[in-house]
């Protein structure tokens, strides 16, 4: 109430006048950027943004800083001085609030901020105060709103990738950290380049973190250092930038950061260090540092959850349990005949998924959801969770790639070698690097829209039909031949290497594959069985197999022998 009171008679005035080049609009936006610095708690910070985009403030100050930027930034210093403290509200309110954030991506503000990055007469003129104030401000908002997810697609939309790595090249050391981590949160895993040159960004990103670490606010040039630790994070997602990182000297600050941080500071830092572990060559060099190990032993055990399931996390990958352990079920287990359908998914879509959840149990299909996810489950739940499995459900997205907790739980699938189910939770996102090799080129089902959550339900239900186990009567099993039928009544060996040529041939004709009796003709269940698995062990191969040594002549054929294949029960 008492921050509503603050802000509502500023705005009104605001308002209330005829024009902002004068002293009055300068006085009321100084009085506006104050009440940021009066409120010194993230959550009241965070409320002042949220009440600015519900009473169209953020609104007016967007539409208000295009207004100055139409009559020229420098035209006058009536117009600079008020404009310089829009910027400063905006940008302010932007760090405390990702609505409001995400607001200014709906207001248009992205396509201004990023003209201003690529005006070629700014750009000559970093060494005028002001000019550099316009750019960095400019900077520093667009990493704010690309911390929403929603913003990114409209940052690419701006070709805002080209446009601001050319700041990585800038001698100015805080152009270049707000750069790169701009970067990390809208490039592709094959534009890694562009944060790989020998501009000296990551050192710079390191010693800004040092400087963070050491002050008393925790704070480095208006930096947080868990924020300069996501930062970190977010670059080391793309597989080329872990080595760049670690040889940059990022983890005896990474350590300091574990040691006497907060405990939300400890997360931060160590899912740096459990993304720098995916990497082979990494991995082995932290597994060498007995300090560090000793670190995440401790932390293993700590009394916050989320700091010692992390802490997990990271030993996990690190010490290779997973490869250790997938290597043992691959040799000592025999297929499951029982179990349940797993969700991997990242926080973000949690509300989504519980309903998932809610239809699959209700049509009979047992499910796995770590329902409180980082907060509360472990390492050793997960791994019994994937498993115990038939199929793994994963939600890919943006948040899901960029997760380790997400890639862990992803590759141990991937190594056991579990059915995987793609869901695809936003629109218009390919996934690259790490994900994209694990889901090769599986298709995915459609869950970015509401509209057609029921239709999207109905393919789920099928797709893991295709895959439930022998003993699971209660979700309806692919098609197939009716010898294979009475053997699956029969609880018997695995159906499609038991198959006789005929009964590929009948199998064709009841997906409606007429067109590929020719190309198998010679081909019986074991052959079928062969092929099902070189499309899961080298993907690439079998796809230049289908069509080059099989015979398809059209990707419509393959697609079509692929969705069949896929509902196979192997």
């Amino acid at each position: 109430m008492e921050i509503a009171q603050e802000v509502e008679p500023i705005l009104k005035s605001l308002r209330d006048l005829k024009s902002y080049d004068n002293e009055e609009a300068l006085k009321l936006l100084q009085q506006l950027c104050q009440l940021y610095f009066k409120y010194k708690a993230d959550q009241d910070r965070c409320a002042l943004g949220e009440l600015l985009v519900k009473e169209g403030g953020a609104e007016f100050l967007v539409q208000l800083l295009i207004n100055f930027s139409n009559a020229g930034f420098f035209s006058s210093n009536a117009v600079w001085f008020p404009a310089y403290y829009t910027f400063s509200a905006i940008w302010n309110f932007s760090d405390a609030s990702l609505i409001f954030g995400q607001e200014l991506g709906n207001l248009g503000l992205i396509q201004h901020l990023v003209a201003i990055l690529d005006h070629k007469p700014y750009k000559e003129k970093l060494d005028q105060k002001n000019v550099y104030y316009l750019v960095k401000a400019s900077l520093c908002i667009l990493h704010n709103v690309a911390k929403v997810h929603e913003n990114r697609p409209l940052l690419r939309q701006e070709n805002a990738v080209q446009k601001v790595s050319s700041y990585t090249k800038v001698e100015d050391e805080l152009l270049k950290v707000v750069s790169i981590m701009l970067l990390g949160y809208i490039i592709d895993e094959d534009e890694s380049d562009l944060i790989m040159d020998e501009s000296g960004a990551i050192e710079n990103m390191l010693r800004l973190l040092q400087g963070a670490l050491t002050a008393p606010n925790r704070r480095c040039r208006g930096y947080r250092s868990e924020e300069i630790a996501e930062g970190l994070g977010l670059i080391a997602t793309c597989e080329k930038n872990k080595i760049k990182m670690f040889q940059a000297g990022a983890i005896p600050k990474l350590m300091l950061m574990m040691e006497s941080g907060s405990s939300r500071e400890k997360i931060f830092a160590i899912k740096v260090v459990w993304q720098l572990a995916f990497h082979q060559t990494t991995r082995e060099k932290l597994k060498e540092n007995s300090d560090l190990m000793k670190l995440l032993e401790e932390l293993s055990k700590d009394s916050d959850s989320g700091v010692s399931n992390t802490a997990q996390g990271a030993r996990w990958v690190i010490e290779k349990q997973a490869e250790e352990k997938s290597k043992t079920k691959r040799e000592s287990s025999q297929p499951e005949t029982t179990g349940h359908v797993m969700i991997s998914y990242q926080w973000e879509n949690q509300k989504v998924m519980l309903e998932v959840n809610k239809r699959l149990q209700s049509v009979g299909i047992k499910v796995w959801m770590d329902v409180e996810h980082m907060a509360g489950s472990t390492l050793q739940a997960m791994a019994e969770a994937v498993e115990k499995a038939y199929v793994v459900v994963i939600c890919i997205s943006p948040k899901y790639k960029e997760s380790p907790n997400c890639r862990t739980e992803a590759e141990y699938s991937f190594q056991l070698r579990k059915e995987m189910i793609p869901l695809m939770m936003q629109r218009n996102y390919k996934p690259d690097g790490w994900l994209g090799a694990v889901l090769g080129t599986k298709l995915w089902v459609d869950f970015t829209q509401k509209s057609i959550f029921e239709e999207s339900m109905n393919q789920l239900i099928k797709l893991i039909g295709g895959y439930a186990p022998l003993s699971n009567d209660a979700v309806k099993g692919p098609i197939v031949p009716s010898n294979a039928n009475q053997q699956m009544a029969n609880k018997s060996v695995p159906v499609v290497s038991t198959w006789t040529k005929e009964d590929v041939a009948a199998w064709l004709k009841e997906n409606k594959l007429d067109f590929c009796l020719t190309l198998f003709a010679a081909y019986d269940g074991p052959l079928m069985h062969q092929l099902q698995q070189l499309r899961k062990e080298a993907p690439d191969f079998f796809f230049k197999s289908l069509r080059r040594d099989i015979g398809f002549s059209s990707l419509t054929e393959i697609l079509q022998f692929i969705d069949a294949l896929e509902k196979l029960h192997n």
